[in-house]
């Protein structure tokens, strides 16, 4: 089996197991009709937390003491960094030289990180551009740190810290490389599944990352 079957099976058994659940499209299509620039708390609570809680299992994080305000928070953060996103909302990551945009992503995973942490930071820029930023979760983001470590050995930054918005951008940057390498498969998935491409990513990596004997049983 070589790499793009491997993909291929993973989410195919990712899609046959998961195949009811429909809240992620449902939130990215909500989000899509939106006018960030007049988003409001109550949109927050409507369609991003929801999300959060139900599909992103954050509601143990979220609901701790400095967290009680995040939805006003994010709403904020949206309206306040409106022009970053209506760009990017535009953009593809396949299509980017990521290094020009550093300075936007590093803003925006910052101003959300302060809000609902690292990981939900991502999930509500997935949401608000699902085809430029990349989700991930803590085992994903801790096997692809590896990953990337052990291919580039002495060039790997260690000094970078771990679930920083740098750490981020190396993530976004090998997520990109990926696409490079396996773009026919993925399109051909995204295409069979109706998924965005990093979707179909994001679900070959949790299995990867939190499933690795799956094709055993």
């Amino acid at each position: 089996m070589n790499s793009d079957e491997l993909i291929k099976a993973i989410v195919d058994k990712h899609e046959a197991v998961y195949s009811g659940d429909s809240s992620y499209k449902n939130t990215i299509q909500q989000m899509g009709q939106l006018n960030l620039a007049t988003l409001d708390t109550k949109t927050v609570k409507d369609i991003i937390e929801p999300f959060l809680y139900g599909w992103g299992r954050m509601g143990r994080l979220l609901g701790r003491i400095e967290y009680s305000n995040w939805q006003e928070e994010v709403a904020e953060n949206i309206k306040s960094n409106y022009a970053i996103l209506r760009q990017l909302q535009q953009r593809n990551i396949e299509g980017e030289n990521l290094i020009d945009l550093r300075g936007p992503i590093l803003q925006l995973f910052n101003a959300f990180k302060s809000t609902v942490g690292q990981i939900g930071s991502v999930k509500i820029l997935n949401i608000l551009c699902p085809d430029f930023f990349p989700l991930w979760d803590t085992a994903i983001a801790n096997a692809v740190r590896v990953e990337i470590a052990d291919i580039q050995s002495s060039a790997f930054d260690r000094n970078i810290e771990s679930f920083s918005g740098e750490d981020y951008f190396r993530f976004m940057e090998s997520i990109k490389l990926f696409i490079t390498r396996h773009n026919d498969m993925l399109a051909h998935l995204s295409n069979q599944y109706s998924q965005k491409k990093l979707r179909i990513i994001d679900e070959c990596l949790w299995w990867t990352a939190k499933r690795p004997f799956f094709l055993m049983f």
